[in-house]
């Protein structure tokens, strides 16, 4: 094969072999980047913050125990964007006869948009709202000052502590641009999608 016809030969298979490399990083970019967190995930790393206690005024005592992840029924297989976070509460009261204290139980569910924190890398609630607020053998003067008290403070933390922080190989398995991410949620788990 002549010298020229060699040279020819090379240059066109370093073309194809560019184009090739082309089309498969276009490909690559292309393919969605995604992965999902079971719900059961999420209770498991979010209950390692928890309890959180908090005092009121040095009168009532607040502990926030167990929460609970899910998303909000909507009847499809897919929800209706909000998740839903229920707390239970451990409401501790000074009694006015002695030193001790009475303890009151309850719980409360909060449900909020999740959005994604690019400061933390975590999922955190937005637009918190309160659905609904139970405390067992609540003293009919305190009802809806605890109520209203314990429900503020479950909307507040929930709103301020993230729910979910993703991992390294998470961060990695979206791609470089982790700022734009979508999250779908589902009966069962929560979707993360780069945009």
């Amino acid at each position: 094969m002549p010298q020229a016809n060699k040279r020819s030969h090379w240059r066109h298979l370093a073309c194809a072999a560019a184009a090739l490399l082309l089309a498969g990083c276009s490909l690559l970019s292309l393919w969605p980047r995604e992965f999902g967190v079971t719900y059961a995930d999420i209770n498991e790393r979010l209950g390692k913050h928890f309890p959180f206690e908090r005092n009121i005024a040095d009168l009532v005592r607040v502990t926030l125990l167990r929460p609970r992840v899910a998303g909000a029924p909507s009847g499809s297989g897919q929800t209706t964007g909000r998740l839903v976070v229920s707390v239970d509460l451990d409401l501790r009261l000074p009694s006015l006869v002695n030193a001790t204290e009475r303890s009151l139980w309850g719980s409360v569910s909060v449900s909020g948009v999740p959005r994604f924190d690019t400061g933390t890398q975590s999922i955190r609630l937005s637009d918190a709202r309160v659905d609904r607020v139970q405390v067992d053998h609540i003293p009919d003067a305190l009802s809806a000052a605890l109520s209203k008290t314990a429900s503020q403070i479950v909307r507040q933390v929930m709103e301020e502590r993230p729910i979910y922080t993703l991992t390294v190989e998470q961060t990695r398995r979206l791609g470089s641009n982790v700022r734009a991410i979508d999250i779908e949620l589902h009966a069962e788990r929560l979707v993360f999608r780069q945009k």
